[in-house]
Parts: structure tokens; sequence; C-alpha cells
């Protein structure tokens, strides 16, 4: 058998083959393209980011102008900016809310301060002051308390208050501006917030609520009412009841008992 010799032969590659590695290499350039290209845009947006960043937290144009203070009741303006602190001329975006949001709720009469920017240059506050609904005495003075639990001073003044006064709570369970926990306040409160519940007009008939020993509620017209320690809501509605009966019969009770279930003992004047 004849042997030939190869060593000079050049094999030519399949036209197939020649068009798979064109676009191989095809593909590899473009793949490259899109990752710089990729790479040059979020440059570019990280730059002009930051560069926006920065303008919005040094341009005067965001310099605060105006503060818009919202629901205000019987606190004063200048109350709440004396407990915003803000430094002016100060940038909008330099404000920490929450701090904000936390100095001005240290006022006792404050129950909640919502801080909100509108850019450019508006700061608005919405305070929700607290609302007495009954009052504490405490070393000679008075206190509002409200639907929370929560002691603190009077604005107006006492004579213009129309407010239940509970009585036999001990000074050092009472700290202004803070949630007491004070059983017997809370008890108490317990009872106001039932009454408020009901229809009619109970509440304006409450004069006192005593917690020293046991409950004993006192009505407008000096009558005493002695109450379990359970069941609020069964026991206000036999009061209730027998007041709206003792209006009708135009008669007075010096003492209304209601600790009894099912039972209601009045003592008339």
């Amino acid at each position: 058998m004849r042997r030939y010799r190869t060593r000079n032969l050049r094999i030519t590659p399949r036209p197939k083959q020649l068009k798979r590695k064109r676009k191989k290499i095809k593909n590899l350039f473009k793949n490259v393209f899109k990752l710089l290209f990729i790479l040059i845009i979020v440059s570019s947006l990280g730059f002009l980011g930051k560069w926006f960043y920065e303008f919005l937290h040094t341009s005067s144009s965001f310099n605060i102008e105006e503060v818009d203070i919202q629901e205000l009741n019987r606190l004063k303006e200048k109350e709440i900016l004396d407990l915003l602190s803000l430094d002016l001329p100060q940038n909008i975006f330099h404000i920490d809310l929450k701090k904000a949001r936390e100095r001005i709720e240290t006022h006792p009469r404050i129950a909640e301060a919502i801080i909100h920017r509108r850019p450019p240059k508006r700061v608005i506050i919405q305070i929700r002051e607290r609302e007495s609904i009954a009052l504490i005495n405490q070393k000679d003075s008075f206190l509002g308390v409200d639907a929370s639990c929560v002691p603190f001073p009077l604005i107006e003044p006492l004579q213009e208050i129309d407010l239940p006064l509970i009585t036999g709570i001990s000074s050092s369970e009472i700290v202004i501006g803070e949630e007491s926990n004070s059983t017997s306040l809370k008890m108490a409160l317990d009872i106001l917030k039932v009454i408020l519940s009901l229809k009619g007009d109970l509440y304006s008939q409450v004069s006192e609520i005593n917690v020293e020993d046991g409950i004993t509620l006192y009505t407008i017209e000096a009558t005493r009412v002695q109450m379990g320690r359970e069941d609020f809501r069964d026991q206000l509605l036999n009061l209730q009841g027998v007041l709206i009966h003792l209006s009708k019969e135009k008669r007075r009770a010096e003492y209304i008992d209601l600790r009894f279930k099912n039972k209601v003992i009045v003592k008339l004047k």
C-alpha cells in the first residue's frame, strides 16, 4: 500500500464551521459592548445621584421659609416652634423628622405630632392635643387626665372646666405627661369611658368618682352611688334608669347602691 506525505497539506475549514466561529466572535463583542454600556450608565447615574443629593441638601432654594402648624386647640404656635428648635435658615432635608417629632411630643399636653416636608420651602406639623375626660386633684392643684391615663397641666381657667373629678389617687402614682400605672385611676377612667359610650346625659350628671376605698360616685345633686368593681356597664345602665325615673317623679335620692347583681337599693331624700 502506498503512503502519502501530508506535512504540507492545508485543510480548508468547511463554510459552516467558519460561520459559527464568526458568530461566536460577534456575540462576544456584543456582550462586551453591552457590559461597557451598562457600566457607563451606572457610573453616570451614580454621579448624577450624588450631585442631585448634594444639590438638594446644600441649595438655598430648599431653605425653610414656612412652618404650618395645624390642628392646634389650646396650645400656642410659639410653644411648638420652641420645641421644634429650627436653626433658620435651615435646609428642609436637614431636619431629622423623628427627632423633631420626639421633641414636640415631650410637651405633656401633646398626644401626637406628625411632621411632613413639603419641598421646596414648607414644613407641615399636625398636632393632636390631649383632651381631658376628668380632673384629678394633686397637691392643691388640678390636672387634666385623658382616656389614655396620662395626666397633664391645665391651660384654661378652672372655672371654665365642667368635668368629673377623680379623687383618692396617691401623688406617688402620678407623673405629668406619662401614662399612670395607678389601677384605681384606670378603673375610674374605665367607668367614665363606659358612661361616655351610653346614650343620654349621664356623663354631665357625674360630679366626682372617689376610688380611695371602693368606688363611690357622686352626682351633681349630691347623690352618693356605691359601685362594685365588675360589670360597670350593667351598673351604669341601672343608675341611668334610676336617675331618669327619679327625674320624672321629681324626687331625689340620698343614696344608691349598685353593688348587688339584679338589685338596686335606693334611699330617697
